[in-house]
């Protein structure tokens, strides 16, 4: 579904244009920055709950112990603050609400894949960094060393280089040109990777990886080394944005915010817990990937709401649905936000629909439709997970 569909079918548009009086825009159509404060204060999440229920795992407290330890292993908490740093400590909260009936030990590799995953995309997030685009670009490339050196099938650095201007693409090149990244055909262990060379966010990306390694089914890693590139690609097209000045469209946004938010890693993760890996013709067909498009959305909208405040009015990002619509619609950022909560009650109607399509498309062969019910499933409870941990987050306060 295109965003500007989304839009119309989840509100009346029209009488909301006509009945708009630019309540944070002056008479020249630009932010008024004066009222920032006030718009800071006066800006409430309107009321969303999820119709999906939400259970704890037992062992959420030990598994945040067990990720603090890891990442002062690593020394993580010299790369940030130690206020931040304690924020993102609640990180693991997450994944115990996603998989509340899993081991303790697969609920401490999700853990860790979601805790490095919060600490790259707050690096790639931060606008303060006093040289956004090196210290970016530098992590990226190597968290993706040690991606490829398990998979050399995926793109190169080259090709992933691209994807950018030509400007931005030859001051990548000068500053990090490409290297041997000691590629194998099959399971290596990243861990030959010399952690000296890394820093603390990439020893702590190669720890992690080189467990999944060993853990997880090659196909399924695979698809999280390509779901996790994407993620790394479209975190620097959001620096470029930023650094550029440019506001995506609508439509640009929403294809660049499904990546940035690495959502669709969280499902690779079924196939480990289950220990059953879903077939290529269900992953690839359209209705499992319609499916996950739905999610990721869902998780991406629910994550501008409750990032609205830090990340828009604070930091002065763009990258978020509620700043868009009332960018580009006559909407007020209160009301920009209302109409964010009615796509994300819709996209849940859209959800269960899609859910109900890729059933029927499974029945033949009762291990598929298993496993398919599998991901729905983890689709509803991340849903679920997301909103209570959003709630918890101190990272939001």
């Amino acid at each position: 579904m295109k965003l500007q569909k989304s839009i119309t079918e989840s509100m009346e548009l029209k009488e909301d244009i006509a009945n708009y009086h630019g309540h944070n825009k002056d008479s020249a159509g630009q932010d008024i920055s004066d009222a920032g404060m006030t718009i800071m204060n006066s800006f409430t999440i309107p009321e969303f709950i999820p119709p999906y229920p939400v259970r704890v795992h037992s062992m959420e407290a030990e598994t945040c112990k067990t990720i603090r330890e890891w990442l002062l292993y690593h020394s993580v908490d010299k790369v940030f603050d130690p206020d931040k740093f304690t924020k993102l400590l609640h990180s693991p909260e997450f994944a115990a609400r996603m998989f509340p009936d899993t081991s303790a030990e697969r609920l401490e590799l999700f853990s860790k894949f979601l805790i490095v995953t919060y600490v790259v995309d707050e690096i790639m997030d931060d606008t303060e960094l006093e040289r956004p685009w090196e210290t970016t670009v530098s992590l990226a490339l190597e968290i993706h060393k040690v991606i490829t050196s398990t998979f050399p099938e995926i793109q190169s650095v080259t090709e992933i280089l691209d994807t950018f201007s030509t400007d931005w693409r030859e001051t990548i090149e000068n500053l990090f040109p490409d290297e041997p990244y000691n590629v194998k055909d099959s399971h290596p262990n990243p861990c030959e990777i010399d952690a000296g060379k890394l820093s603390p966010i990439g020893s702590c990306f190669r720890d992690f990886w080189g467990a999944a390694v060993a853990s997880m089914h090659r196909e399924s890693c695979l698809r999280l080394a390509r779901f996790y590139q994407k993620f790394l690609i479209a975190s620097l097209i959001q620096i470029q944005n930023r650094e550029n000045g440019v506001i995506p469209s609508l439509n640009e946004y929403v294809l660049i915010r499904r990546d940035a938010g690495a959502s669709a890693c969280c499902l690779i993760f079924v196939d480990f817990n289950d220990g059953v890996l879903i077939p290529e013709e269900i992953f690839s067909s359209p209705q499992m990937q319609t499916m996950m498009n739905i999610f990721r959305d869902i998780l991406s909208w629910h994550n501008d709401l409750w990032s609205f405040k830090k990340e828009c009015l604070l930091k002065g990002d763009v990258h978020n649905l509620v700043f868009l619509l009332s960018h580009y619609l006559p909407f007020s950022y209160q009301r920009a936000a209302q109409v964010v909560t009615e796509m994300l009650r819709a996209q849940c109607s859209e959800l269960e629909a899609v859910a109900e399509e890729l059933l029927k498309a499974t029945t033949a062969v009762e291990e598929h439709r298993h496993t398919v019910c599998r991901y729905i499933e983890a689709s509803r409870r991340c849903i679920g997970a997301t909103h209570a941990w959003h709630n918890r987050s101190l990272l939001f306060k």
